[in-house]
């Protein structure tokens, strides 16, 4: 109870990517992916305009909450940060892999328990790398001082996760912890960069998604929200997922909020049964979204498609769209009708506040025992790990044994060694590993400890 899925059944046998790769389309690995189960469609954007949505870098596996919902091991926080040797050698793996333009996820447990020198560091390289930072956070360390230095450091996007799955003192709902997340945003306006919100959809908040959706429609400074639904993974103690939360019903709860249809099925970012992509136009409390004419967004792809040159990894747009504009005049012209029409039809909502692009996701996460071949095999969304990148939902199954793989680090004097269970890079790679439960200090293991305690509140 409260432990890591058992990862010994209908676990598929996919090895990370390897260290380098080797071909000469980055995109092609993903694409070949998505074609082999029938999910490479016209709307497709994954494989066709990047190589990967993102990549996690996992830079500490400790957190300052203990979440009912989480995709840590119980043994996570037994292990030592990575030095920033092993983090930089990530990285170089990350950008050989799908070149510049990747959004790099600083990531944990809560990368803000680091050193924020540490985060300066890691931002700065990433921006030397030419790909893009995200900060991801459950913000109750990340001040506006501390996100200050990062913004300075080249940090590009800060995303908080917030909901009631994280048991915040003094709060009962969703909609109180809008005071919560509110604060979040006052720290980072102002600071140029990119503002996310994440939230776990369980059966404690589903009645509330309407009005965090309303909530998050109305904030402009927001630019994307994640809604990410319950998955029997890690930790937590809460387990199955409750029949009633689906794409679907999820997808219902977000329109109603947003007062409008959203149209999740014009545009896909990866495999149908893992994501959800819609986007928005908003101001003064109201949304139209701005992938209602799906004919149209096609026919937008394909000339965009057609004017790549296969020079970047992630398609730039601004140049394909000049591009796009001189080979097809009335296309264009009709696409900047329609997105007139769209932000006209905001109405009275122009009068009361600034328009603004939201993005909106709901990621569907895999159960660490029920995990599914192709959508592993075509995932958007990856982990760093010691031996190059490997699908979110296959790394948090077997989050142990992956984070017992050493890594090496080439330097000038030979190869160094460094995996969790040692503090410091070693000498030769005959290193402890964390197989054995009896290694982990009982008070390391969060989600054990929570379901002890609520089995001996439920005997009393």
């Amino acid at each position: 109870m409260g432990s890591m899925k058992d990862s010994t059944h209908n676990i598929p046998t996919i090895a990370p990517a390897g260290l380098k790769f080797t071909g000469t389309d980055r995109r092609a690995p993903l694409r070949d992916g998505l074609q082999r189960c029938g999910e490479y469609g016209a709307g497709q954007t994954a494989g066709r305009f990047y190589p990967i949505a993102c990549v996690a870098l996992e830079v500490t596996q400790r957190c300052n909450l203990d979440c009912a919902l989480c995709y840590l091991s119980d043994r996570a926080e037994m292990t030592y940060d990575p030095p920033l040797s092993v983090l930089f050698a990530r990285l170089a793996t990350i950008r050989s892999h799908y070149g510049t333009g990747v959004s790099v996820q600083l990531t944990g447990g809560d990368p803000t328990l680091r050193k924020v020198e540490d985060i300066e560091a890691l931002c700065r390289e990433i921006k030397r790398l030419g790909m893009r930072s995200c900060l991801m956070t459950n913000g109750i360390r990340a001040s506006g001082a501390f996100l200050t230095r990062l913004a300075a450091a080249g940090l590009d996007d800060v995303a908080f996760h917030v909901d009631m799955t994280q048991d915040r003192k003094g709060f009962s709902s969703e909609v109180e912890l809008n005071t919560v997340r509110r604060a979040y945003i006052r720290r980072a306006r102002g600071l140029g960069l990119r503002i996310l919100f994440n939230t776990t959809v369980f059966g404690g908040n589903f009645d509330e998604l309407p009005a965090l959706a309303r909530f998050l429609r109305d904030c402009p400074e927001v630019a994307f929200v994640s809604f990410q639904m319950q998955a029997d993974t890690g930790r937590g103690v809460l387990r199955a997922r409750p029949d009633e939360i689906t794409q679907d019903s999820v997808a219902r709860a977000i329109e109603e909020g947003y007062g409008t249809p959203l149209h999740f099925d014009a545009a896909a970012v990866g495999h149908s049964k893992c994501n959800r992509y819609a986007s928005v136009v908003t101001a003064g409390g109201r949304a139209i979204s701005l992938l209602s004419n799906r004919q149209l967004v096609h026919r937008v792809m394909a000339a965009l498609e057609a004017a790549d040159d296969q020079q970047d990894a992630h398609i730039r747009i601004r140049p394909k769209v000049r591009r796009m504009i001189c080979r097809h005049p009335l296309l264009a012209l009709f696409a900047m009708g329609q997105l007139a029409l769209s932000v006209a039809r905001l109405g009275r909502g122009l009068l009361h506040g600034p328009v603004r692009r939201q993005a909106v996701f709901i990621h569907n996460f895999m159960a660490a025992d029920a995990l599914d071949e192709d959508r592993c095999a075509s995932c958007v969304f990856m982990v760093a790990t010691a031996n190059g990148p490997l699908s979110m939902c296959l790394h948090n199954a077997q989050r142990d044994l992956h984070l017992a793989s050493p890594d090496r680090i080439d330097g000038p004097a030979g190869p160094s060694w460094w995996n969790s269970a040692v503090p410091r890079l070693s000498g030769g790679s005959d290193l402890p590993d964390l197989s054995d439960p009896a290694l982990a200090p009982l008070k390391r293991l969060k989600g054990q400890m929570r379901a002890l305690r609520q089995k001996q509140k439920d005997a009393s």
